[in-house]
């Protein structure tokens, strides 16, 4: 079930990025400082903040921009599902949940920044659609690759 985060689920977000450690390796931080780094974010005004439960528990999470200032597309800002949950196929269960409610009823182009090393991750968003658009830092000075995708509205 996905819902908007709220200060009650802060203890648990916590709990949840503290066991990403391959995702706070990736970007090059400690497991605290990932998890402080993303609870800020989601407690930051401007954002959706999504947490994403299964049989009561948090298995992802994700935090979207819906109208960039600069490009007016929405912003997948952090999209992680727990790791021992990788390759089972509920990121892209999740990932196709989140774009139907949260991402397609507001946009129709749709921008994120993957990693330039994590290879994995952006192999599943280029199966769900995202290309390559150029390269980029974020406002926290990380190099990115954005991927862009554009969905064609039948109407």
């Amino acid at each position: 079930m996905i819902r908007p985060y709220t200060a009650e689920d802060r203890q648990e977000l916590q709990r949840f990025l503290m066991d990403q450690r391959t995702f706070a390796r990736l970007n090059e931080q400690t497991v605290e400082m990932f998890r402080d780094e993303n609870v800020a974010d989601f407690e930051a005004d401007g954002t959706v903040s999504l947490i994403i439960r299964e049989d009561g528990r948090v298995v992802a999470i994700a935090d979207l921009l819906k109208r960039h200032p600069v490009d007016g597309s929405l912003w997948l800002g952090l999209f992680v599902v727990e790791e021992s949950l990788h390759g089972t196929g509920l990121a892209q269960t999740l990932y196709e949940q989140l774009e139907d409610q949260y991402m397609r009823p507001y946009q129709t182009v749709f921008r994120l920044g993957v990693l330039p090393n994590n290879l994995r991750a952006r192999r599943f968003w280029e199966r769900n659609g995202y290309v390559y658009e150029k390269d980029s830092i974020t406002n926290k000075g990380t190099r990115v690759h954005v991927l862009k995708k554009r969905l064609i509205r039948s109407e």
